[in-house]
């Protein structure tokens, strides 16, 4: 028998005998990919980015949650350029772009993929970088007539000095580097103005950044501000010359480890200090994953802090062994229950 909530009643009538009847039928449920798609959450939505440099142009690949907000900004020498998009709507929970720009005249592009609006905080799902190749000038071929006069000598090599101050900064109490170049020729007067110099850092895990400036009365400078803990490589490169120096970040956190209260769903993060005894500003940013046995991340997310704390509620799921936690270049790991 067909419950009555699940009955919609149609009136036949019956014109040789002047009664009604009604007939009913079930209703049909709604399409199974609707209810699928509507029941899988942004955060559990498998997401992807890819950057790539293709001939003169730069491709954007990005795959994840239908509604997800994808950014990329590029380091030139005018200042930053940034490109924004959102995933397309899909039938089903999964999306994808494929976005083409021409390639700036920068030497990195940074990408992240934002979970779409109303999925709670802004939680970045997926990131990627792109080094980009210095450009090669275009090559012409010119006869030059017997009376031409001869070209220009190159110019004369340069000499100069780097400095980076302080050699440690803090990470989390927004300390940056100041990087300064100092270029002299060789009669000892300043560099001309404009010339350019590229300033890079490497860090750990492959972390690079690198910007061009140019040169005022001989000198270049540059603030940088690193957001991952470990020893950093600065080089600067002008013509033929070149320098190198070292530097360091540690985490400010006090006790270098955040104190973590977990009970049931309910994660607490905090009370968080800095060594100063102070605590981070609201909002500084506390990031959660969860980990399977091979180290697969199976759940991410991300809160911030309000008084040094911050608070989450954890999903149950199946295969995960390890929750990962880091704020400030600290992190910590407790096994999940």
């Amino acid at each position: 028998m067909i419950p009555p909530a699940r009955r919609r009643c149609v009136p036949l009538s019956v014109p040789l005998v002047a009664l009604a009847f009604v007939a009913c039928r079930p209703a049909s449920d709604p399409p199974a990919s609707a209810a699928q798609a509507a029941s899988v959450p942004a955060s559990l939505v498998p997401a992807s980015l890819t950057l790539r440099a293709d001939g003169a142009a730069v491709q954007l690949r990005a795959s994840g949650p239908a509604g997800a907000r994808w950014q990329v900004v590029c380091d030139t020498f005018a200042g930053p350029l940034v490109w924004e998009g959102t995933l397309p709507p899909a039938s089903g929970p999964e999306a994808a772009a494929v976005t083409r720009w021409p390639r700036p005249d920068a030497r990195r592009c940074e990408a992240t993929l934002r979970a779409p609006p109303g999925a709670g905080d802004p939680t970045t799902l997926a990131r990627a970088a792109l080094t980009l190749p210095a450009s090669r000038p275009a090559t012409t071929t010119a006869t030059t007539p017997a009376n031409t006069p001869a070209p220009a000598a190159a110019p004369a090599p340069l000499t100069g000095r780097l400095s980076v101050t302080p050699a440690t900064v803090r990470l989390g109490l927004r300390e940056p580097w100041a990087v300064q170049v100092t270029l002299r020729r060789a009669d000892g007067t300043p560099a001309p103005d404009g010339t350019p110099v590229l300033l890079s850092a490497d860090g750990p895990g492959g972390a690079r950044l690198s910007a061009t400036r140019v040169t005022v009365n001989g000198e270049a400078s540059w603030q940088l501000t690193p957001d991952v803990p470990g020893p950093y490589r600065l080089q600067a490169r002008a013509g033929r010359w070149q320098a190198a120096a070292d530097a360091s970040v540690r985490p400010a956190l006090l006790g270098r480890r955040p104190p973590v209260l977990w009970a049931g769903p309910d994660l607490q993060v905090g009370p968080l200090r800095w060594t100063t005894g102070a605590y981070p500003d609201d909002g500084t940013p506390v990031t959660l994953q969860a980990l399977n046995r091979s180290g697969r991340v199976l759940w991410t997310a991300q809160v911030t802090t309000a008084q040094g704390v911050a608070r989450a509620r954890v999903p149950t799921l199946t295969g995960a062994v390890t929750l990962r936690l880091s704020v400030a270049g600290a992190e910590e790991r407790l096994p999940w229950p």
